[in-house]
């Protein structure tokens, strides 16, 4: 589905932090944010490459990952 998923944090130390993720898929490197249980995509947008199905997909598994790394 993808890979080279990677977290980080946006806004470090601040009040306003958020989880930040990068991942590939078929090559095409994407970076997005999760804030209220809501994937935020930088651009470029999966959607402008991608099928609606694989985005949903990709955005399923990634809050599935991200929920999993923020409650260790």
């Amino acid at each position: 589905m993808f890979e080279d998923f990677e977290v980080s944090q946006l806004w470090e130390g601040h009040v306003h932090e958020r989880p930040q993720f990068s991942l590939s898929v078929q090559g095409n490197e994407y970076k997005g944010m999760v804030h209220d249980d809501k994937i935020h995509w930088f651009h470029p947008h999966p959607k402008q490459t991608l099928e609606e199905e694989h985005v949903d997909a990709i955005e399923s598994k990634v809050l599935d990952i991200m929920s999993d790394q923020l409650e260790q």
